[in-house]
């Protein structure tokens, strides 16, 4: 057993460090583009540069890095088809994911996403776009996990690290974000009425307000994801 130790110290570490690593990019502190250096981020991260460059292998496989031609990584940048379809792909699952929560949202889901609301009112007084980002994921994971299933959820999450980019990006600009507080006011309450006709449609027109601001900012050359 003693043999086996370093082996699995070492697994430890390069998935520490993949973790870490993949939070840098989806958080933007390692933007589109960027071209990664290993001593620098194992100094970042406090570990060695073995589990960093395994890191950057299993994020090559993972398309959030991508080999640069004159040698090492870079982020890689979604292209303006990937960002179509996940905002496609978003709008059908989450559409459908509200259209169940309206009839089957508890009490107690109800009052988290009305303090979340408040939150995100006083947040965006204070321009806090982070915090911004975070309530924003809370809103949506409180509405997936009241849709009460395991399979939409399942699917959902598959485009996690996606859909975080994309609140980074839309929630970054305090009017994009304000209008997205009032759509969720609306969203909810569609919600508290148990209406699940409007409350699809009201997560669809949301979904799409914001799909239609990434994309023209893409078209135009001022975003990157």
């Amino acid at each position: 057993m003693a043999g086996n130790t370093p082996a699995i110290a070492r697994l430890s570490l390069s998935t520490e460090a993949t973790r870490m690593l993949k939070e840098m990019i989806v958080r933007g502190e390692l933007p589109p583009g960027e071209r990664l250096y290993e001593v620098e981020l194992a100094k970042r991260m406090g570990t060695s540069r073995t589990p960093v460059r395994e890191a950057m292998v299993r994020l090559e496989h993972e398309r959030l890095l991508q080999k640069r031609p004159q040698g090492g990584y870079q982020v890689r940048p979604l292209s303006q088809k990937e960002v179509q379809e996940a905002v496609g792909l978003r709008e059908v699952l989450e559409s459908y994911a509200a259209e169940l929560a309206a009839s089957k949202i508890s009490a107690a889901q109800l009052a988290k996403l009305e303090k979340n609301v408040a939150q995100f009112e006083k947040a965006l007084q204070r321009g806090d776009r982070r915090r911004l980002v975070d309530l924003n994921t809370v809103f949506h994971d409180t509405l997936y996990q009241a849709a009460g299933s395991d399979m939409l959820f399942e699917l959902i999450s598959n485009l996690r690290d996606v859909l975080f980019r994309f609140r980074r990006a839309l929630l970054g600009d305090l009017e994009a974000a304000a209008r997205s507080l009032g759509d969720h006011r609306k969203l909810l309450a569609a919600l508290k009425k148990g209406d699940p006709d409007q409350a699809r449609r009201r997560c669809r027109d949301h979904l799409r307000r914001g799909g239609r601001w990434m994309m023209e900012r893409i078209a135009k050359g001022e975003l990157e994801l």
